[in-house]
């Protein structure tokens, strides 16, 4: 009875409890995988979403401090502002892309700012549009990732810079002294209404595959008082 007793309590597990025993550690394996899956998801997430936004917020703080300067005309030898339509819908003032003036400095680089009556030294000339990333000069329809540039004109050229990659919308809204939104701006009557100055820049994180579909973009929007005007 004793020897017979011994092989009972020395039995090892059955088959059958092998196989639940895998199974409920196959079950909590895969739980565990899911949770780490998702939470590396949801960090890579808000690591990509925050580069967008501290991008757009450089952009702003730019565009913010040179918009507001717009007109800048203490000389009033001629006319400064905003630019009307050209031949180059990159470098007009509408709904998609934004060119000013502004009489800051002479140029001779003293590090001091003397206006001179003009607006053909170099920072004077400025613009905002859209873009291809691998080239500027094709348009992107809303909705598709580009780079926003921002553009400094010379005498007989101008230089593109980036400021901002995978940029999806870039609008512009205008409105006059009494917040009335002035449409297409055309004439240069129109553009010396201009005194508030709407932003909307959209931007999408990299790699959006790697995120859930809300959130891929975001948009900062902002408006801007011109000081000069």
């Amino acid at each position: 009875m004793a020897i017979k007793k011994m092989k009972e309590q020395q039995a090892g597990f059955s088959l059958l409890e092998i196989m639940i025993a895998l199974a409920v550690l196959g079950i909590v394996l895969a739980g565990v995988t899911k949770i780490f899956t998702t939470t590396g998801r949801y960090h890579t997430s808000q690591e990509r979403m925050m580069e967008v936004m501290e991008n757009i917020r450089a952009v702003k703080q730019l565009m913010t401090d040179e918009i507001r300067s717009a007109g800048c005309n203490p000389k009033n030898k001629r006319r400064i502002g905003f630019e009307p339509d050209t031949s180059d819908d990159r470098f007009d003032t509408d709904a998609n892309s934004i060119h000013f003036t502004r009489d800051i400095d002479n140029g001779d680089n003293d590090a001091l700012y003397e206006p001179d009556g003009d607006a053909e030294d170099p920072e004077e000339n400025i613009g905002y549009f859209r873009g291809k990333t691998s080239d500027p000069t094709q348009t992107v329809p809303p909705g598709t990732p580009g780079t926003l540039y921002r553009v400094s004109f010379g005498a007989s050229s101008y230089n593109s810079q980036p400021v901002a990659d995978n940029v999806t919308d870039l609008q512009f809204r205008y409105y006059d002294k009494d917040s009335n939104e002035i449409i297409n701006p055309t004439t240069t009557v129109n553009l010396d209404d201009i005194r508030t100055v709407e932003v909307t820049i959209t931007g999408q994180v990299q790699n959006t595959t790697r995120v859930s579909t809300k959130n891929r973009t975001w948009t900062q929007q902002f408006r801007i008082r011109v000081r000069n005007r």
